[in-house]
């Protein structure tokens, strides 16, 4: 095989793997393609270092933003280096404007940067058929790619400002497991309570299916509990385990909207990436209900069986707090003290 026949072999390759990259990523919603959640797996791993050597969350805040340059970087690095190969199949492909001598490597490389970019800067051009062709086939690829990126970037912030204000939504009904679970029980809240909850689900649904088109989302990290989706998942399902599982059979909600919240929260689990084998999915003890009974709840007597049925979806909302940076007893304890005092 001749050099210009590696050239041409090598450069194609990288054109057409980082291509499949970016339309997979951006124009499928159906997760990302293999460069893209490569980089995805690498920030996260990066993400659980961090937290663990520097024990602060401010500290994972530029990861998502971070890893999103950093992948627009990648791409169009990755696309300069194919097309520069490619044209390196063609030694006298690339001329000087002025003088007609061929370009030099860097002189090649320099011409597919603006050429990449659409400058049209002119003091190169191409010369022979195949060249010219090829020039325009970069410079529109290159303004493909732009755009991709602009289109999968914008939507993919705004995803973000929705998972916040749906946990802050969430975190409006109480701070944790007991409060919510008080809240809803007291005289007159059930309705309202329950119309909250159908109006969560719409929206968590919407984060479920931004999360299968933008998997990196779970990249961008909140740095109070009001604001991590994750988080606040788990302490609503634990609320709503409460009120179905915890009280006793008399008394437990099973509303449609009830059922369809438990429903919708179960799909969220679904559609993260969490492990599915021990020793990573661990059951959390059952929420602490002493509180809510001297509060006169009807909290059944027997709680270890009553959620045993549970272990395996609480297993992984254990597994989601965590994925976010939490542990359990952020969970149950998240807001600060609790029962309320007189």
């Amino acid at each position: 095989m001749g050099e210009s026949q590696l050239y041409l072999i090598s450069g194609s390759i990288l054109i057409v793997l980082v291509m499949v990259d970016v339309v997979w990523t951006t124009l499928t919603t159906q997760g990302s393609g293999p460069i893209t959640r490569l980089m995805t797996a690498g920030a996260a791993g990066l993400s659980r270092v961090v937290l663990s050597v520097a024990g602060r969350r401010a500290m994972l805040a530029p990861i998502g933003p971070g890893a999103l340059v950093l992948l627009g970087t990648t791409w169009l690095l990755t696309l300069w280096l194919g097309w520069s190969l490619l044209f390196g199949a063609f030694p006298t492909g690339i001329v000087n404007s002025q003088s007609g001598d061929a370009a030099s490597l860097a002189e090649r490389v320099y011409f597919i940067g603006f050429t990449l970019s659409t400058l049209g800067v002119g003091d190169f051009k191409p010369s022979g058929e195949i060249p010219m062709l090829l020039t325009v086939v970069a410079a529109f690829n290159g303004l493909v790619l732009v755009t991709l990126f602009i289109t999968y970037a914008v939507p993919l912030v705004q995803a973000v400002i929705m998972r916040r204000k749906v946990a802050f939504t969430v975190s409006l009904l109480g701070a944790n497991p007991q409060e919510m679970a008080w809240a809803a029980w007291q005289e007159g809240n059930r309705q309202a309570f329950e119309d909250e909850l159908q109006t969560i689900s719409e929206d968590v649904m919407q984060c479920c299916e931004q999360r299968l088109a933008y998997p990196m989302l779970d990249l961008f990290y909140a740095k109070w509990e009001c604001f991590s989706l994750g988080l606040q998942v788990a302490i609503l399902d634990e609320a709503l385990s409460i009120l179905e599982f915890g009280l006793q059979p008399n008394y437990r909600f099973r509303s449609l909207n009830f059922s369809k919240a438990r429903k919708v929260l179960a799909h969220y689990l679904r559609r993260v990436e969490l492990p599915n084998e021990k020793p990573h999915l661990i059951t959390p003890p059952v929420s602490d209900t002493d509180a809510l009974q001297k509060l006169a709840v009807p909290i059944t007597n027997n709680k270890v069986d009553a959620f045993q049925p549970l272990a395996e979806r609480r297993a992984r909302l254990h597994a989601l707090a965590h994925k976010e940076g939490w542990d359990w007893n952020t969970v149950e304890s998240a807001g600060g003290t609790w029962p309320p005092t007189a």
